[in-house]
């Protein structure tokens, strides 16, 4: 029954899903409709582009999945790409997420959403193999808002974020510009990441983030 009730939504957004691949992908990768969108999905800008190491039919996935927080019926995945998205792998954002990327944003194989997460990209963002991002967390490269100082000269530019492999980011947790964190990391849940990580295995948590446990393994 489940199966059949997730194909009948991939059969809905069918013509979305055909519209969204030919506005962001090749044309040659176009017809292979690697991106699956749901219907529920609201496109505000797909002037930029999206590319593939493997382009297959369902690659990336896009709005659906099962989560209890989120309401399928009342909450929308929200599309604004206008940079560039490298998917390197299969790739699922969940119901109710955010991207918008007017940057460029590389992401791993098997990264995943699991429901209401947030991607805004101004600059780089980069997300390594088999990473997670529980519901409602947040990762930004920029404030979104210029601060200058008397010469009118910008003092908060955006700045990177590069997110190692197997990375679980906490619901609600924020990553913002500048940060770092190193491979088979966990993100507490709320947590205020503003900093940089370069130990691998290590529990980050708090606000501000701080390393809260040494030498962790993590599994889904």
């Amino acid at each position: 029954m489940k199966k059949l009730l997730r194909n009948s939504l991939y059969l809905l957004g069918l013509p979305k899903s055909l519209y969204v691949c030919l506005r962001l992908c090749s044309f040659k990768d176009a017809f292979k409709l690697p991106i699956l969108v749901s219907h529920r999905t609201k496109l505000n800008s797909l002037s930029g582009k999206v590319s593939f190491s493997r382009p297959k039919t369902g690659t990336v996935r896009i709005g659906f999945g099962s989560v209890e927080t989120v309401d399928f019926a009342y909450q929308r995945t929200i599309l604004h790409i206008t940079g560039h998205i490298h998917f390197h792998g299969k790739t699922k954002i969940g119901k109710g997420s955010k991207l918008s990327i007017e940057g460029e944003l590389v992401l791993g194989e098997n990264f995943h959403i699991s429901a209401g997460g947030t991607l805004l990209c101004r600059k780089e963002i980069s997300i390594g193999r088999n990473g997670l991002m529980a519901w409602e967390s947040l990762i930004t490269d920029a404030d979104h808002h210029h601060l200058l100082n008397q010469n009118g000269d910008i003092i908060n530019p955006a700045s990177a974020v590069r997110i190692g492999d197997h990375v679980w980011i906490g619901a609600r947790a924020m990553i913002l510009k500048g940060s770092e964190i190193a491979d088979d990391c966990v993100v507490g849940a709320q947590s205020l990441v503003t900093g940089r990580f370069s130990e691998n295995k290590v529990l980050i948590a708090g606000s501000p983030a701080k390393v809260v446990k040494k030498d962790i393994l993590w599994k889904e």
